[in-house]
């Protein structure tokens, strides 16, 4: 009777994942909301109140309501230095397993790693990747590869905005730590290849939380965007600085396609961006997936003692071809 329970439970999991895939709910299910229903998981969405941050407690809230896991959501501020206090913090509660952001970097994380370990608490990783802490715990990821993901932005703005030789480029990231930077670094990296000369634009040198706060960052990016002049070409930047391109673009002067615009990341603001003229090109990451699929993972290792999950959620580009296409599926997924 054990085993049989054990193999239904095992298809009922499955089935939540294939349905993921082809848009199915699986709130219809018999056992679905009740297999993973004794364990305590503690997810991490990076922020508090954006349009990503929200798409990944999205989506480890549907899990915990097709599992029946016990998730509680950890907000930060996208501020690490807080999201590494919450971690240690996290750990002493003793929950059966987190899912954590390498956004601190290694340096910040990999001593509480080693403590969630000893506790016996399983650690997954999403969104971001912190190598040495993954290998330590044999953690499995769930996001982009953002090291190829940053360079087949960059070449396909190249090819698609007709760069050359001379151009001026802005990169907009958090440089500088290693796993979170990966992305921003592999823009600058096929962009200088191209002979484009580019101007880093660290988030860190703010100090503040600007993903939370984007008009933090106007001072700098009209700066920036005056600096360079007729030069300037491109604009790559991220998340809810993304979609705050149309005001950026108010205070240095600028026009809708003065300037060509691409980054990293979907939400509404993005999307409205596009509709304005103001982004022409972004990289999907699917948050959706990395709030729903690393609980269905550490329930699966907790429950059945399954080895960690990783997924590439990598998924393509959003254009002004089809950038309409995604706007008209239901909101709240990308």
């Amino acid at each position: 009777m054990k085993n049989s329970r054990r193999a239904a439970a095992l298809a009922s999991a499955g089935a939540l994942l294939a349905s993921l895939m082809l848009g199915v709910s699986t709130a219809g299910q018999s056992s679905a909301g009740t297999w993973c229903s004794s364990v305590k998981i503690s997810y991490f969405k990076g922020g508090t109140a954006d349009s990503f941050s929200d798409i990944l407690q999205k989506g480890a809230e549907a899990a915990a309501a097709d599992t029946g896991a016990q998730v509680t959501i950890i907000s930060s501020d996208w501020n690490f230095p807080k999201m590494v206090q919450q971690f240690k913090e996290e750990i002493v509660k003793k929950p059966d397993a987190i899912s954590f952001m390498g956004h601190p970097g290694d340096a910040a994380i990999l001593s509480a790693a080693k403590d969630a370990k000893k506790a016996g608490i399983l650690v997954d990783f999403a969104n971001v990747p912190a190598p040495k802490s993954i290998a330590e715990l044999n953690s499995g990821f769930v996001g982009a590869n953002l090291s190829k993901m940053g360079q087949a932005l960059a070449a396909r703005s190249i090819k698609d905005f007709g760069l050359k030789k001379g151009d001026e480029a802005i990169v907009v990231g958090t440089f500088g730590v290693k796993g979170r930077s990966d992305r921003e670094d592999g823009v600058v990296k096929v962009l200088k290849k191209a002979g484009i000369k580019v101007t880093e634009l660290n988030l860190q040198s703010v100090g503040q939380n600007v993903t939370g706060n984007p008009s933090l960052l106007t001072p700098s990016m009209t700066a920036a965007i005056k600096r360079s002049g007729s030069k300037l070409k491109l604009i790559v930047s991220e998340g809810s600085l993304l979609g705050y391109t149309p005001k950026f673009f108010d205070a240095a002067g600028l026009k809708a396609g003065d300037v060509k615009v691409a980054g990293f990341d979907v939400g509404a603001d993005v999307l409205a961006a596009f509709a304005s003229g103001h982004v022409q090109l972004t990289a999907d990451q699917e948050p959706f997936k990395q709030g729903y699929l690393p609980i269905v993972s550490l329930c699966l290792q907790k429950v059945f003692g399954l080895s960690a999950s990783s997924v590439d959620t990598s998924a393509g580009f959003v254009t002004v071809d089809n950038y309409k296409t995604v706007a008209a599926l239901p909101k709240g997924f990308r």
